[in-house]
């Protein structure tokens, strides 16, 4: 069975090797580099938002697909 750990935004940034202002970036429909595959964020508490491991993941191996086919 797959782990689904919670990830902060410092662990997203690292696993995409970006800053955690681009993570943040990316989840802003406002922002000029919002990403609308990008995995939504959501709410652990009030002071804590947080990603699922396993679309994060998904989302990285979505990337490398693209990379293949565009190659």
């Amino acid at each position: 069975m797959e782990r689904n750990e919670v990830l902060r935004v410092s662990e997203v940034a690292k696993r995409l090797s970006i800053s955690t202002a681009a993570v943040w970036y990316k989840t802003n429909p406002k922002n000029r580099r919002y990403d609308p595959e990008f995995p939504r964020p959501f709410k652990v508490s009030p002071n804590v938002t947080g990603w699922l491991e396993s679309e994060i993941n998904a989302y990285i191996e979505k990337l490398a697909a693209n990379r293949k086919e565009t190659a």
